[in-house]
């Protein structure tokens, strides 16, 4: 059904800049629907669709049972929803549908989980100690992995990012993230002897002079580390320093906004340091270690002094 209004949005989406997954992933959720459609209300045209099929598979993701009899989780439903909502927004400012239902999509409320395994301040000095800056990739590793829990930066923003990017003067790393926003993030003065190691004795070896790429990190052949090398090669690293935690690129994330916060950071800086667009999305890592909270609520409290006989 339909099948060139598909083609047509997923070449708005490139036009309009979203990422490779998105232009992958919208019309794929989209077509999901286009399938309810015809599967369950008979309906082969989206000139047939009314509020009412959309309430009605709304309806359908949140109560029907899928794979293996289970009940599809939030964050799912939304996002089938969202495909939803940005095909008739974008269709219609287009004129390519008669319609417009974008504002009848209501997603539910997403309650956001809490980052598991997030490694504490000792463990994440084991791990980067596991590092030994003595040869060519090491020294490339512990650049790399001491700049990512330094800014909290994403795993698709450090593989990408630029050396051009990169101000040693300022002490400061330019990065464009989620939804092609740029931030400006200070990158920590105990960094900067690693970089510069790295900058100087390593990258020069590892790029191809036929063909150097501007990454400012790149792989053992010159080329850019993928997500599957780095993810690895933290774990590799994690192992080595003897953590049981499945650690992966973006605990480091978790780790360094865990820590700044847990240190008496200014919420509004980890926000601005991890490029949030909403402060409740930084807000998440304040309900994750309060092990100090318990600790002493359990030694002051008179409740609790009570209770222990005291």
């Amino acid at each position: 059904m339909d099948e060139i209004k598909l083609h047509q949005f997923a070449e708005k989406l490139e036009l309009l800049g979203y990422s490779k997954r998105s232009i992958k992933d919208y019309p794929y959720d989209f077509n999901l629907f286009l399938r309810y459609l015809e599967e369950k209300e008979n309906v082969r045209s989206l000139s047939d669709v009314t509020p009412e099929h959309i309430t009605a598979y709304h309806t359908h993701l949140q109560y029907a049972k899928f794979r293996k009899d289970k009940y599809l989780v939030a964050g799912t439903v939304i996002k089938r929803l969202e495909a939803i909502r940005l095909f008739y927004r974008l269709m219609f400012s287009e004129g390519l549908i008669e319609q417009d239902y974008s504002h009848l999509v209501v997603t539910p409320k997403q309650r956001r989980s809490l980052p598991r395994n997030v490694p504490t301040e000792k463990e994440m000095f084991s791990l980067l100690e596991a590092i030994p800056p003595i040869n060519t990739l090491t020294i490339r590793d512990r650049a790399l992995l001491e700049l990512m829990y330094a800014t909290g930066i994403r795993s698709e923003e450090v593989r990408s990012v630029n050396i051009e990017n990169l101000d040693l003067t300022e002490r400061t790393l330019f990065v464009t993230g989620k939804g092609s926003k740029d931030r400006l993030i200070p990158i920590g003065d105990w960094v900067l002897p690693y970089l510069l190691e790295y900058l100087a004795a390593v990258r020069p070896k590892l790029i191809n002079p036929r063909d150097p790429l501007a990454l400012l990190f790149v792989s053992k052949n010159g080329l850019q580390i993928t997500g599957a090398n780095l993810g690895y090669t933290i774990r590799k690293y994690a192992k080595k320093a003897g953590l049981d935690l499945n650690i992966t690129p973006h605990t480091f994330r978790h780790a360094c906004a865990t820590h700044l916060l847990k240190g008496g950071a200014d919420i509004r800086y980890v926000q601005e340091l991890l490029g949030h667009a909403d402060l409740s999305t930084t807000q998440i890592y304040t309900k994750i270690d309060i092990s100090f909270l318990k600790q002493a609520h359990k030694k002051y409290h008179p409740r609790e002094r009570l209770n222990d006989g005291i």
